[in-house]
């Protein structure tokens, strides 16, 4: 057996399709096996089952979150076994961004994507794959520490792009709220809703007294709170930033298209180092960087890190929180966060038959 599907029938694209493992099962027919994971902690056995039967493809029907937990449970199964690479991951489309879809160029929804796989296996023709980089995410809670030991650390992910504080993570929070349809259009949304916040929350606060009661109190709000900056000290490579109040920060392991809106992390696309982003500035200073972000050019200001790195140290302020969203999941609680790179992932780049 050489391809293993994991489906998950709660995510955006599979939860109002029933029939959803009978399709993909008819897409691979003979050459592999469709498991449904309805719960985080059936992964693990799925996953070794898969891998004892000997599946070489990991296909993952879902969006990006069970792209992450897949490819999470993969490297965990990886470092228990021994194993010293990971099998290929075949990322689909079909999600909310599909931003790793995307980078492999594989276009279709999964039924297409297993079945020219499948097509491929049958005619004995080689698979070409990319290979990209990761980023291993590792974390202590509120009032541990992190530690240099090869003792297991208490929070450990890999990804390939994370939001780590300010707007960035913000954005996620709202995003999240919105109805389980959300798609691109949606992304525009919130972006657009932030920018209005904080143009009128910037002229509310240059009105006089009288003049301010006429600004919706809800307006205010939203920007206040998207715009919040997150309270830390951070080292890149071993030097201190100096700043330590970000509106934003965030990295990537892969450039990355979301949806078409936004292009970022573009000094990832040389592989071997993560695209690292902060900035501290006003939220009409974030605001004016969209467009840089959106094009992937540089973040403007004068206190901005926008470049490579190898390894990041976030410690947050007392009283502060670190709340990563990592390919689009969110965690909570965390008082200290290290980034460096990850293990490396093959991804099929087939386009047709």
């Amino acid at each position: 057996m050489d391809v293993g599907i994991i489906t998950n029938p709660n995510s955006k694209k599979n939860y109002r399709r029933p029939q959803r493992r009978r399709a993909l099962e008819q897409a691979v027919g003979r050459y592999g096996a469709v498991v449904e994971t309805r719960r985080l902690a059936e992964l693990p056995r799925a996953i070794r089952n898969l891998r004892e039967a000997g599946c070489r493809y990991f296909v993952c029907d879902g969006g990006d979150g069970t792209l992450h937990w897949v490819l999470n449970t993969l490297h965990a199964d990886a470092r228990q076994t021994g194993a010293t690479r990971l099998p290929i991951v075949v990322p689909t489309n079909g999600g909310t961004v599909d931003f790793v879809a995307r980078k492999a160029g594989l276009k279709g929804d999964a039924d297409s994507i297993v079945r020219r796989l499948v097509g491929r296996l049958e005619r004995g023709e080689p698979i070409p794959t990319v290979t990209i980089d990761t980023c291993k995410i590792v974390g202590a809670p509120i009032g541990q520490e992190l530690s240099d030991s090869t003792q297991a650390p208490a929070f450990e992910r890999v990804g390939l792009a994370a939001a780590l504080g300010g707007v960035a993570q913000a954005f996620f929070d709202r995003f999240y709220a919105l109805p389980k349809e959300r798609g691109a259009l949606a992304i525009a949304g919130v972006i657009g809703a932030a920018a209005g916040g904080a143009l009128v929350s910037t002229l509310a606060s240059n009105l006089a007294p009288p003049l301010q009661r006429f600004i919706p109190d809800e307006m205010r709000s939203y920007a206040t709170d998207f715009f919040r900056p997150t309270r830390a000290r951070v080292e890149v490579d071993g030097r201190e930033l100096p700043f330590a109040s970000f509106a934003s920060m965030q990295v990537g392991a892969i450039d990355i298209n979301l949806a078409g809106v936004v292009r970022c992390f573009r000094h990832a696309r040389e592989g071997g180092v993560l695209h690292f982003q902060a900035l501290d500035t006003t939220p009409i200073g974030v605001v004016a960087n969209v467009p840089n972000i959106v094009l992937g050019t540089p973040i403007l200001g004068r206190k901005v890190y926008d470049d490579k790195a190898r390894r990041v140290r976030i410690t947050a302020e007392d009283g502060e929180v670190l709340n990563p969203v990592i390919d689009g999941e969110q965690f909570h609680g965390l008082g200290h966060v290290e980034l460096t790179l990850g293990p490396r992932v093959e991804l099929p780049t087939f386009a047709s038959n």
